[in-house]
């Protein structure tokens, strides 16, 4: 008998999820669309009956109805979300069954890989994690088309990115932090975004000297987000900002992540630097940030379905094997 997973949303993410486990998985799938409200708890408790597990695709103001109710009924929990808050609130919930929030690309895959680098090192120093999802062609000032949330693009780049820094977890101003990258040739430009660390920063504190997420984009676009979000005060009007970029800046689903993780650390007694990183494309079907948050997630609900994920109540993404997570029909889009 297949077990059976239940999809809270049918968006970009939520279609490309289904798309992915219905070959082997009995898929139940609710959106507001289709008359499911994960805002009333009655409606959730319905939804969720007779579930082996949940995944969360919608608004990450859903969720800790979503999670509330998978810990009371002991089933397991997966969602996609950056938001912090939520993450906290889930953390606190009791449940016989996982409790996994933050899957995907990032939070999700990016730590699970930056965490199985880390365990090559005797002792390290330095932690990079980069990620990217961008068009492959704009032809507009931001050099930027919008490929996924617009609701979560606007939350990470209003709120305050966790990081280490001399080996204490401290918090960075989102939008700061800018550095120049060149990958194969090409550059971008890499800045403060919140969430992409998940909870790294209190398992590596004192472990670590140097801990970072930000986010990579095409030169330009950092400082136009600057006039918009800080000197037009708009992070304080995150409506007006969401109903702009909907209407104003184009969608494409042609599109192109760049996933990058740098450890650098001691080896036998020689500093040394290792880097994974990877381009990934979308194909016939899904688009590339539809391809890695869905697979992502996938990976370890699949991981959990096949009991190799142990752990009850909230569970760390960097608690994950890397080499497991690849070691699946999901999880091999990043290798």
């Amino acid at each position: 008998m297949k077990a059976k997973i239940g999809i809270v949303g049918s968006g970009n993410i939520g279609w490309a999820l289904k798309q992915l486990l219905k070959e082997d998985y009995d898929i139940k799938q609710g959106d507001i669309t289709d008359g499911f409200d994960a805002s009333d708890i009655n409606q959730v408790k319905t939804f969720l009956h007779g579930l082996d597990a949940v995944i969360s695709a919608g608004p990450f103001a859903v969720n800790k109805n979503i999670a509330q109710v998978a810990a009371e009924e002991s089933i397991g929990y997966f969602d996609l979300t950056e938001d912090v808050e939520t993450t906290e609130y889930i953390r606190n919930l009791k449940s016989e069954s996982i409790l996994m929030p933050q899957c995907g690309l990032a939070p999700g895959a990016i730590n699970i890989c930056a965490a199985g680098m880390m365990e090559e090192f005797d002792s390290v120093n330095e932690v990079l994690m980069r990620v990217g999802a961008l068009p492959r062609f704009t032809t507009n000032e931001m050099s930027y088309y919008l490929s996924w949330s617009t609701n979560g693009l606007i939350n990470e780049y209003c709120n305050e990115a966790d990081a280490i820094y001399e080996g204490k977890a401290v918090k960075l101003m989102p939008l700061e932090g800018a550095e120049k990258l060149v990958i194969e040739g090409e550059s971008f430009e890499a800045f403060n975004t919140s969430g992409g660390c998940a909870t790294m920063c209190e398992t590596y504190a004192d472990k670590v000297e140097n801990l970072t997420y930000k986010t990579i984009r095409y030169p330009g676009h950092l400082n136009h987000m600057k006039f918009l979000f800080n000197d037009l005060h708009l992070k304080k009007n995150k409506d007006i900002l969401e109903k702009l970029f909907d209407k104003e800046v184009p969608r494409t689903k042609n599109d192109v992540i760049i996933f990058f993780v740098k450890v650098i650390g001691f080896i036998d007694g020689v500093l040394q630097e290792k880097t994974y990183l990877r381009k990934i494309y979308g194909n016939e079907k899904l688009s590339a940030i539809q391809l890695t948050t869905a697979s992502g997630a996938c990976s370890v609900v699949k991981m959990f379905l096949d009991n190799k994920l142990s752990s009850k109540g909230f569970t760390k993404q960097e608690s994950i094997s890397w080499r497991e997570f690849l070691d699946n029909k999901f999880g091999e889009v990043y290798i």
